[in-house]
């Protein structure tokens, strides 16, 4: 399967500034592309002009290697293929490629990525000058960009990495996204797991709390002042920041999911499509304006990714499904019930985790036959919050500690320190 790798470039001063020029080439050539195909839509009243007559007329023009030109004339038409189909399902909001930029993300084909005697992966940025990463890919690079993220340099790979194929027999699962616990699977038998993203939730809330302290310090501030940069900068920092730590916790949280798929024999993955639950939330007068910031800050794209793409790596079919009503719905009788909470409670006498019975009803989906099992859920947190203790604290009554000169013994007991 194909598989992006991300480096950090430790690139000399010297190689920065050279980076620094390709970036600001790459994206003139970029402004280049929007002027021409808005020249040739104005010219021919609404046909846009094909991608090989784009580079074409590129060819020659740029300071850059001719496989980076050509991977951003793909680029622009990718992106415009995808506006129009957004455009035909009825998003009219989608627009099509337009916007200008100062410096541009430098992609290479693999024409352009070679290797070292060493191994090292070397790029070639255009005529006459090699960029030597240092890096020695594990697979064979297909293609490479040179990304600015954090302040520095990375280098992000995709290569072919191998897949483990797919087994003929083992349970079905279904898999309930969601903005307290991004992961909550339940297999046909019953078992599942319930992974926590309140620690998600904690720095999200930290974040837009801080960004809008930040929005009020910078409104006082002049226009080009020094203490509007300082702010500016500590803004993206914490962004940077902040977004990382989002997406290192998702990576977990899908991880713990797909581990437990792998535990229990699960050769089927029926995944929960919240997509849609973020709009129209004022309209329709169905969600207060707290929980609105937080739905619509859920990451169920991100976590639809990457459940999909870890389940292929180990070997499990994945589909789609409409998450809508699997969180009211009783598993027993159908009936419909607002759960107060986690925990869902039925007037026929079925309780149950909200999100865990949402998974099975999700796995139902697709196969309607299932039988209602017993369930038995597991409650784990995306990251571990605090470490178990080796011995268990020594306390005398409730809340009071022991001097340090106490340790603990053998069934509870206490002895004292040597």
């Amino acid at each position: 399967m194909l598989k992006a790798r991300q480096h950090t470039l430790h690139a000399a001063p010297c190689q920065r500034e050279i980076l620094r020029d390709c970036q600001m080439e790459a994206a003139r050539c970029w402004n280049g592309i929007l002027d021409l195909a808005r020249q040739y839509y104005e010219e021919t009243r609404g046909k846009w002009i094909g991608k090989n007559d784009l580079q074409k007329a590129l060819k020659g023009r740029f300071r850059l290697h001719s496989q980076t030109v050509q991977a951003l004339t793909d680029k622009f038409a990718a992106n415009r293929q995808t506006a129009a189909e957004l455009r035909r399902q009825g998003d009219k909001e989608i627009r099509y490629p337009h916007r200008r930029k100062k410096y541009c993300t430098i992609p290479f084909k693999q024409m352009a990525i070679r290797c070292s005697p060493k191994g090292t992966l070397v790029l070639t940025l255009f005529k006459g000058e090699q960029f030597d990463t240092g890096i020695v890919p594990d697979v064979p690079v297909r293609t490479a960009e040179i990304l600015w993220r954090k302040g520095r340099y990375v280098l992000s790979c995709t290569g072919e990495f191998p897949e483990s194929e797919p087994k003929d027999s083992g349970l079905r699962a279904g898999v309930d996204i969601g903005e307290i616990h991004p992961s909550a699977v339940c297999a046909e038998n019953g078992e599942g797991l319930v992974v926590s993203g309140r620690e998600i939730r904690a720095i999200k809330q930290f974040r837009n709390k801080s960004l809008g302290k930040f929005q009020k310090r910078l409104l006082r501030c002049k226009k080009g002042s020094r203490r509007k940069q300082r702010l500016a900068r500590a803004k993206r920092r914490l962004m940077a920041k902040t977004d990382a730590q989002v997406r290192d916790m998702v990576h977990q949280t899908t991880r713990k999911a797909i581990n437990f798929c792998l535990h229990k024999g699960v050769t089927e993955l029926v995944i929960g499509d919240p997509k849609g639950v973020e709009k129209d939330t004022r309209k329709q007068k169905r969600l207060s304006r707290k929980c609105a910031q937080k739905v619509s800050q859920m990451e169920y794209g991100r976590i639809k990714d990457y459940l999909a793409y870890k389940a292929k790596e180990a070997g499990i079919i994945t589909c789609l499904v409409n998450e809508r009503g699997t969180s009211q719905e009783c598993p027993v009788c159908g009936a419909q019930n607002r759960a107060r909470g986690r925990v869902y409670r039925c007037g026929c006498g079925f309780v149950g985790h909200r999100d865990g019975k949402a998974g099975f009803l999700i796995l139902r989906k697709n196969y309607p036959d299932i039988p209602t099992p017993e369930f038995a859920m597991h409650h784990v947190q995306c990251v571990p919050k605090y470490r178990k203790r080796a011995a268990p604290a020594c306390v005398v009554g409730p809340g009071v500690a022991l001097s340090s000169s106490v340790i603990a013994g053998p069934l509870g007991g206490a002895r004292c320190a040597a």
